[in-house]
């Protein structure tokens, strides 16, 4: 009736067909949405990698289609139910109107007339009892009263087409191919990946945005916001993969793999959260073997003129982006304090597969695997910089031990590197980091038992019993190894009540080793100044 109906339409209208299709509807959008909760909870239990990575975000995506198409099939059976009770109160009023004037009232359907007229009349019109001559007034009521109920269904027949015409998708658009130059040279450094990607027409980067997130948000080069967007993309299909994984394993009554998911489930709403708190970006998410790798930048860096990149230690990963990043933001706001413009930013830069515990930390194997990364990263930071910045990088624990390999012979665009409670850098002194000399930085708290920790060699030969001998060589902070060695607080021997107040779980097991960024530490302050290149007293 998209034209306006007419009286005889109104009448011979039935609206129990629109109610009926409204039905109909409604069974679709439920029906789509029970798909999109299946789909969510079809996760495999073990798969990674690229092709992995891959279906995620497939399997993501069509759950998102569902959802959308579910609620467009809701709402139009709504909007045909609505229709179906607006036609129903016309033809009730229409109805009420009739029975209230006296008998002989003649109503044409087909020219939706009303008149007085003989006890015969031709097929097709209505008979109402009355005579006009006793009822003229009636038979003005009777007009106005099926003028208006015309008039009603005409309007809710306006609205409801268009309210479906609405509904309708738009035409998809004709994919345009990625041109062959949508892809960074192979072994490409951060600097040529900044060329090429400045240099691709504004199509070809938004194409490569939202078809393949994965790439240009793991790109060092890529500009800060462009990667932040394409993670973003990434970060909502592993949420919806990892609550998936966690319902699953619960049902196959795997208590501690559901655990694992749910923890890392929360490190990534912790991320979430902090990205819709403003002024951070998402520059990599990715599955990774162990935990999971995250870099998530506090502040702007490529606008800063200080930037902090943290790299944490043994069991870094998803699940540990809570206290993590509670370290990287008590460091910047240090910094920020002794900073004279207070331009910092500060990167939490778990890039690499932590080692899962303390007995997989004692191979060097990772750290040596993420030296190449954490270059790369920092060389996307010098570049994205139109002007001079000052890079300072921190290694805490084993993430002190990445940091050693990854500046060991030069090429670490850092202009100061900071070692705390590290397990040993793998160089045998400062002057092998390739780090102007002053410029590398070192701290262990009295009672942190890393500093404890025998050499690698303490079977074969006594040089591991030697003070200066950890795990992964020389201790920075010892004397001979050539850095300036700055306080901490001594920690605590024993393990004590957990002060909510401070990023440091004070009632786990060597509470001291993570102790360096409490509330009025003295490293911390030292920190501050270290990334904001204040002066630090000695």
């Amino acid at each position: 009736m998209s034209a306006g109906p007419a009286l005889g339409d109104l009448v011979a209208a039935d609206p129990g067909a629109w109610l009926r299709r409204a039905g109909t509807w409604d069974g679709v959008s439920r029906a789509l949405s029970d798909r999109a909760a299946e789909l969510e909870r079809s996760a495999p239990e073990s798969w990674s990698g690229a092709d992995a990575d891959a279906a995620a975000l497939a399997r993501a995506e069509q759950v998102r289609r569902l959802r959308a198409d579910a609620g467009t099939a809701s709402r139009a059976a709504q909007v045909l139910g609505t229709h179906a009770g607006e036609v129903l109160d016309a033809q009730r009023r229409l109805v009420v109107a009739a029975l209230a004037v006296h008998p002989q009232f003649v109503v044409d359907l087909e020219r939706g007339t009303l008149c007085a007229g003989p006890a015969a009349h031709p097929p097709g019109v209505w008979r109402l009892p009355a005579t006009v001559a006793r009822f003229g007034a009636d038979l003005v009521r009777l007009s106005t009263a099926v003028a208006d109920a015309v008039g009603a269904a005409t309007r809710s027949d306006h609205a409801t087409a268009a309210a479906l015409d609405a509904l309708r998708p738009a035409p998809a658009a004709v994919p345009r191919p990625v041109a062959p130059a949508a892809a960074p040279p192979a072994g490409a450094d951060a600097g040529a990946v900044r060329s090429w990607w400045t240099g691709l027409p504004g199509a070809d980067r938004e194409q490569l945005l939202h078809t393949r997130p994965g790439l240009v948000g793991g790109l060092d080069g890529v500009p800060v916001a462009v990667r932040d967007r394409a993670n973003r993309v990434l970060l909502d299909a592993e949420l919806s993969r990892l609550r998936a994984r966690a319902a699953l394993l619960d049902r196959a009554g795997d208590t501690a793999g559901a655990d694992r998911a749910r923890r890392a489930s929360a490190g990534l709403e912790t991320t979430r959260r902090r990205l819709d708190g403003g002024d951070a970006y998402l520059l990599r998410l990715e599955r990774g073997d162990t935990g999971g790798r995250l870099v998530l930048a506090v502040g702007d860096p490529e606008r800063a003129a200080h930037v902090l990149t943290h790299v944490p230690g043994t069991t870094a990963g998803w699940g540990t982006v809570p206290g993590d990043l509670a370290r990287v933001e008590a460091t910047r706001a240090a910094a920020r304090a002794a900073a004279p413009d207070g331009a910092v930013a500060a990167v939490l830069w778990t890039g690499y597969d932590a080692p899962p515990d303390l007995l997989a930390a004692a191979d060097p194997a990772a750290a040596r695997a993420a030296a190449g990364d954490l270059r790369s990263f920092q060389d996307g930071l010098r570049a994205g910089q139109a002007g001079p910045v000052h890079l300072t990088v921190v290694g805490h624990s084993y993430g002190s031990t990445v940091l050693g390999n990854a500046a060991r012979g030069g090429g670490l665009a850092a202009d100061d590197v900071v070692f705390v409670g590290s397990p040993g850098t793998g160089a045998g002194h400062a002057s092998e980091l390739g780090t102007a000399p002053g410029h590398v930085w070192a701290t262990t708290a009295r009672h942190d038992p890393i500093g404890r920790v025998p050499g690698v060699e303490v079977f074969a030969t006594s040089r591991g019993l030697a003070p200066t001998g950890l795990l992964h060589g020389p201790d920075p902070a010892a004397p001979a190894f050539g850095a300036r060695v700055f306080g901490s607080a001594p920690g605590s021997a024993l393990p004590r009540p957990d002060d909510p107040a401070t990023p440091n779980d004070e009632s786990a097991f060597a509470a001291a080793h993570g102790g360096y960024w409490d509330p009025g530490s003295p490293s911390l302050s030292t920190l501050g100044r270290i990334v904001a290149g204040a002066p630090v007293p000695p």
